[in-house]
């Protein structure tokens, strides 16, 4: 038996760090909306967590604990379940919590992005993005945690400095990229588990202008698979960069367990970007996926 939960406050959450954390109200309002979400994938023995119910009854006997597969983890949820009545033997440490924050920065994607071929960088200051822009021209910046595509400037934006001294402020430093011209974003998603990276599908998305994320578009894996290669000038590209995640991703975080979606795109040269950002968590593509082989469609 595994208990989900839908909480899609979780990269907010890691940035704060804090147990006490509190998500904005349209945040809260969509996560108690939405808390059933998790059971288009779940097995019929699982339990969908509404956020309020006490769970401390499933967790009684320590031989039969179920698996808590929360959409995220953070230190604000693991609070959350310790008031709901989870032992903290259950819970995550917060030693590895402390890593997993690290880990879904998007400052830890950058020297990935550079073995890639990617031009990308941390900034921890203005002059830094100025030099760049210099450099590549127009960029676009990252806060170092965000979700759904949010985080994100563009210099062509007259608020930009603004922007960026805030976020360097709040957290740190901004991650700034060379702009390139998207025709198709579109996701891996992997599993790891035991220390090994394993591939569970191709999705495909819309995201709006300002790269928020709008959709996935419903498709078999097959056809998914061939869409995007039918993009590409080396349509191969495809399983080279799926291989080598498979190999990347153990290396970086052997110790993680969990739905990983590494989000990619498209240009319209027919060129691969194989790594926008990588997610340490359950993504919508994940979920879709999920859904498919749930309903038994996946192919």
């Amino acid at each position: 038996m595994r208990i989900h939960i839908f909480n899609p406050e979780n990269d907010m959450a890691l940035a704060s760090g804090s147990p006490g954390y509190t998500p904005p109200a349209n945040i809260r309002a969509y996560r108690k909306n939405n808390w059933q979400l998790p059971l288009q994938w779940a097995d019929d023995e699982d339990l969908v967590w509404d956020g309020e119910s006490c769970l401390a009854p499933f967790f009684t006997d320590p031989a039969t604990s179920p698996e808590i597969c929360p959409w995220g983890w953070s230190p604000a949820l693991v609070h959350e379940l310790t008031l709901a009545g989870v032992p903290r033997s259950n819970l995550p440490t917060k030693e590895y919590l402390h890593r997993l924050r690290e880990l879904s920065s998007r400052e830890t994607t950058v020297p990935i992005q550079t073995e890639l071929g990617i031009s990308s960088k941390v900034c921890r200051s203005l002059e830094d993005i100025e030099s760049l822009i210099k450099a590549w021209g127009e960029i676009i910046m990252k806060s170092p945690w965000s979700s759904s595509g949010k985080g994100l400037m563009q210099t062509d934006n007259p608020n930009w400095q603004g922007w960026v001294k805030r976020i360097i402020r709040l957290q740190g430093c901004v991650i700034a990229e060379k702009l390139v011209d998207k025709k198709q974003d579109f996701a891996m998603e992997f599993w790891m588990r035991d220390g090994k990276a394993s591939y569970v599908g191709l999705n495909i998305f819309h995201t709006d202008g300002h790269g928020h994320f709008l959709d996935n578009i419903i498709g078999s894996q097959e056809k998914n698979a061939e869409s995007i290669a039918s993009m590409l000038k080396i349509p191969k590209k495809l399983e080279t960069v799926r291989e080598w995640f498979i190999g990347k991703l153990p290396q970086i975080a052997r110790w993680y367990t969990g739905p990983i979606g590494v989000d990619m795109l498209v240009t319209t040269k027919g060129t691969l970007h194989p790594c926008i950002e990588i997610n340490w968590r359950m993504t919508m593509g994940m979920a879709g996926i999920l859904t498919q082989i749930n309903s038994g469609i996946r192919k």
